[in-house]
């Protein structure tokens, strides 16, 4: 079977609206699906946190979110403005979900009107194949197909909020650390060697030729005339293929951020204290293991779970052996490792695990 694919064109027009978002909604859903998906893998804190969300939440959130469907509703995954789109602005755009839009949505995941045939089209599928995944309505769903969409928005606007402050907002920090430093890589390769060559790196993507890439994807999509603005999303919980959402004029493309292993392996939470390394080889070489690229020392701290002091007082031993350099960037000094550094911790970061 062919790989499915998204080709995705990058002109003069997209490259310049191109933009990031680090979405907190993005990643609730995303913590639903892994949960769906594989409960018995790290991060072990997600499932023992799942169980303390409300039983009528969970149920809620589990059937709009069933990989079964190959359709997770776009309008749970709002997009705003922001870079950095609060939880409660987020929550706002759901409820105010217009009602074709949430019509449209619905109609991929539940037996309402008609099969879309173009996204069946997309799967590679028959209409009749996609007309299999769809599931029977919710009282719930019916009542917003019919047109009053409030007692359904309103009841996905409470759980998506319990399920964040329940699953994410406690490693919130961390989280935000990741995918900030990942965007800031790559904002550094558009500074260096210029957007056209930066863009591979940018989507991930395979055969860029200059004009367009191919990303691994379960869709079949060909972008490459599409006007739509793109906005690129970094995840610490996706790891296989992309999350396609089209909101208005954007298109926003979830891809897995690097660093991930720092929320998704060990590391220190407010579930529980940090724990001593088994291995002895202490905070600096933490340090130097976490800077995969260049970044502040308070992104450090919230990524290894330690106090901004800990932080900035190895830093400046390491900075004074020689291991990692420093350089101010605006208000913020970033730390980079040394070739030194490189040599000295490549076992560590070679036996680091990854996930699955």
């Amino acid at each position: 079977m062919m790989t499915k694919v998204i080709r995705l064109g990058l002109n003069d027009h997209q490259l310049s609206t191109l933009r990031f978002t680090v979405s907190p909604m993005m990643h609730v859903v995303e913590a639903v699906l892994w949960i769906r998906q594989r409960p018995h893998q790290p991060p072990t804190w997600l499932p023992q946190r799942w169980s303390r969300v409300a039983p009528a939440s969970r149920a809620l959130l589990l059937d709009l979110i069933d990989p079964a469907t190959h359709s997770v509703p776009d309008f749970l995954i709002p997009l705003t403005d922001q870079y950095r789109p609060a939880p409660e602005a987020e929550l706002a755009a759901i409820a105010a979900t217009p009602l074709d839009d949430l019509r449209a949505h619905l109609r991929l995941t539940y037996r309402l009107g008609p099969v879309n045939e173009h996204f069946a089209r997309n799967l590679g599928v028959v209409p009749a194949v996609a007309d299999k995944w769809r599931k029977e309505p919710t009282a719930l769903v019916e009542t917003a197909w019919a047109g009053n969409s409030a007692p359904l928005l309103d009841a996905v606007q409470q759980a998506l909020a319990e399920a964040w402050q329940v699953l994410l907002a406690p490693t919130w920090p961390v989280i935000r650390s990741v995918t900030e430093t990942d965007v800031m890589h790559r904002l550094q390769l558009v500074k260096t060697t210029g957007m056209s060559s930066a863009a591979v790196e940018l989507v991930d993507g395979e055969d860029w030729d200059g004009q367009s890439a191919q990303l691994d994807s379960p869709l079949e999509l060909d972008l490459t005339r599409t006007g739509r603005r793109i906005v690129l999303a970094p995840s610490v919980l996706l790891d296989r293929g992309r999350a396609i959402i089209i909101s208005g004029g954007d298109l926003l493309i979830g891809y897995p951020c690097r660093g991930r292993a720092a929320v998704i392996g060990p590391h220190a939470t407010a579930d529980a204290p940090e724990e001593p390394l088994a291995d002895g080889l202490g905070t600096r070489h933490r340090l130097i293991a976490a800077l995969e690229v260049p970044q502040p020392g308070h992104s450090l701290a919230a990524r290894l779970g330690l106090s901004k002091a800990t932080v900035s007082y190895h830093l400046g031993r390491l900075h004074s052996s020689g291991l990692v350099e420093r350089r101010r960037l605006g208000r913020e000094v970033y730390y980079a490792r040394t070739q030194a550094a490189e040599q000295l911790t490549m076992p560590l970061r070679d036996a680091r695990p990854t996930p699955s």
